[in-house]
């Protein structure tokens, strides 16, 4: 057989026995009740012919399991998405703009700026104007969640103009929650939907209080945005389950949204030859994880130990929002003294065979799921402890600058550094020095920066 086919280079890749703290949630560890029913991916790539239903039409098998998921959710629909988070958005805004009459009238959409690039495709794509929640960001350079108080005010300001909807990302990608709740209450009195981006936080639903785990982990899990008023909710199993990559669901639980225009919208932006493996590892993922109380309470188990352990470091810290929030633990925001994250992350993966998720300039932020075992947890430790009390710290960066024609331009794209896929620069507005700086430090440390002119 020819090794220079891809499959082999990547199962060369995985028999280096890199740890991933990273995407997506298995681990590449299926569980055992997941392997025995999806042992042969050939064996189920199937396609819409008589006995297997239609997922933009589902009568049959494919209905049974999205109605399943509906009861386990408690929605008015779910959807599966094999398209990812990014057509959930994507079909979500169009619905609520159709709603708005889009068409015929000048719309807005009420968003965060720490939006996934995404949600500025749809925006574009349905010529909405975004009005913008002020973000407040930390000394790590981490969003806060969206200030209810800033929702109140953009209302009050704009309520001539015809807001289709409101979209909010909760969890953030480093476990940052808004107040749900109070945000949906305030714009469901203006009869304006919200959208709530949880791509990240698609394990919400199955977290749950253990009285004798609240110590390790604050008892401050946050509940999932379906359980607090949201209208349309989407999620990306791959991201935080043990789901197959691509793999999303998108739940509607609204009485201002109406179906119909969402059923339309997958229509669109579906592929119409989904794949019947994303579906039954969606489908394998939820039956999964609805009836494994016992791996979840070891997982939470473990991770509080993990992060209590992290305490006892004197120049490495796990962060964690001090605000009146709840937030998400299952993220793990690794920040140093003395070492950017840039560095950490690639001091990790070369002397200790860990994979991180991400790495800013500030942090590394590592991804720990269900899958996630004890041994895990502390092969993580034990490299954050040896550097912590053993690393010297040596510069690590490229003498390579970005070129100064790009300062003071107009950005043509949306430009930003994958992941996470939030903008730095918006489409439209100015590169001017501090956002040139930024790019440039970026560049400096390695990482790819997406959307420049060349």
């Amino acid at each position: 057989m020819n090794k220079d086919f891809l499959a082999y280079k990547l199962k060369e890749y995985v028999s280096s026995g890199i740890l991933p703290m990273h995407m997506p949630g298995h681990k590449r560890k299926v569980p055992r009740e997941i392997e025995e029913a999806i042992n042969d991916i050939y064996s189920i790539d199937l396609t819409e012919v008589e006995g297997t239903d239609n997922l933009h039409d589902a009568t049959g098998i494919i209905k049974d399991s999205m109605e399943f998921t509906k009861n386990i959710y408690k929605t008015n629909k779910t959807y599966y998405l094999i398209n990812g988070s990014s057509c959930g958005i994507l079909a979500s805004i169009r619905t609520c703009a159709c709603i708005g009459n889009y068409k015929n009238k000048k719309s807005y959409i009420i968003i965060a700026e720490n939006a996934h690039f995404s949600v500025y495709n749809a925006i574009e794509l349905f010529n909405l104007i975004p009005i913008y929640i002020n973000i407040v960001y930390n000394e790590l350079g981490i969003a806060d969640g969206c200030d209810v108080e800033s929702v109140k005010e953009l209302l009050k300001i704009n309520k001539e103009k015809n807001i289709v909807a409101a979209l909010i990302t909760s969890p953030t990608y480093e476990g940052v929650v808004s107040d749900i709740k109070e945000i949906a209450d305030i714009l469901h009195e203006s009869d304006i939907p919200l959208i709530v981006d949880e791509a990240h936080g698609a394990h919400l639903s199955y977290i749950k209080k253990y009285e004798d785990l609240n110590n390790a982990i604050d008892g401050r899990f946050p509940v999932s945005a379906l359980d607090l008023g949201a209208d349309i909710v989407v999620q990306s199993l791959h991201k935080t389950l043990p789901a197959l990559t691509q793999t999303a669901i998108c739940h509607l639980k609204s009485n201002l949204v109406k179906q119909n225009f969402l059923d339309e919208s997958f229509h669109i932006f579906e592929t119409s030859s989904p794949s019947y493996i994303f579906m039954a590892s969606i489908d394998a993922c939820i039956r999964y994880m609805s009836e494994n109380s016992e791996g979840i309470y070891k997982y939470q188990k473990n991770l509080g130990e993990f992060r209590e352990k992290m305490r006892h470091c004197e120049h490495i810290h796990l962060w964690q929002c001090e605000s009146k929030s709840d937030y998400d633990f299952t993220k793990l925001v690794i920040y140093s003294d003395f070492i950017d994250g840039i560095t950490l992350a690639d001091i990790l993966r070369d002397s200790y065979n860990i994979e991180t998720e991400m790495s800013s300039l500030r942090f590394v932020l590592a991804y720990s799921t269900v899958c996630d075992e004890k041994e895990d947890f502390d092969k993580l430790f034990d490299a954050l402890k040896d550097i912590d009390e053993n690393f010297l710290y040596r510069e690590n960066e490229t003498f390579l600058n970005l070129d100064k024609k790009h300062l003071n331009r107009i950005a043509e794209k949306n430009i930003y550094i994958y992941p996470p896929g939030v903008p730095v620069v918006k489409k439209g507005e100015i590169i001017d020095m501090n956002r040139f700086k930024l790019l440039e430090e970026y560049i400096k440390k390695g990482k790819r920066v997406y959307g420049l002119d060349p």
